[in-house]
């Protein structure tokens, strides 16, 4: 083994319905990076591949919240990837290159709404958990 060979990491295919409050979509997710330290604090990031879309993109994310802060960066490379993101009652249409900065607590939600890309969303948290009961 190199020396900083355990410093690299290939992404894991991950089905969408494994991950909690969330369900089976029309994107390829990959868990690119889980890292737990050992005071339970931690980050994990993966990435939602979005390429070929049916007409009708079903809702596959249920409004939840999180006990830590998470980043949402959408991106396409020719800027026609659209998402809807609702924070608490708050719904907005993003248009690529955007980012989502959602605090612990916020109840949260996104959903592709058009076209071709990705999502990245960093984590700060050695353990992903989502609820959806009140705070």
């Amino acid at each position: 083994m190199k020396k900083y060979e355990n410093l690299i990491k290939h992404g894991i295919e991950q089905p969408l319905e494994t991950v909690a409050k969330h369900h089976k979509a029309p994107l390829v997710r990959y868990l690119m990076l889980e890292r737990k330290h050992t005071d339970g604090e931690g980050v994990r990031i993966a990435l939602h591949s979005i390429k070929l879309l049916p007409e009708i993109i079903p809702h596959y994310c249920e409004l939840h919240w999180h006990d830590f802060d998470e980043i949402n960066i959408i991106l396409s490379e020719d800027e026609s990837l659209i998402y809807k993101v609702q924070l608490e009652d708050e719904i907005y249409e993003l248009k690529a290159p955007t980012t989502v900065y959602i605090p612990k607590g916020i109840k949260h939600k996104a959903e592709v709404v058009s076209g071709k890309g990705m999502m990245i969303t960093i984590n700060f948290t050695g353990e992903y958990k989502a609820y959806t009961e009140e705070k």
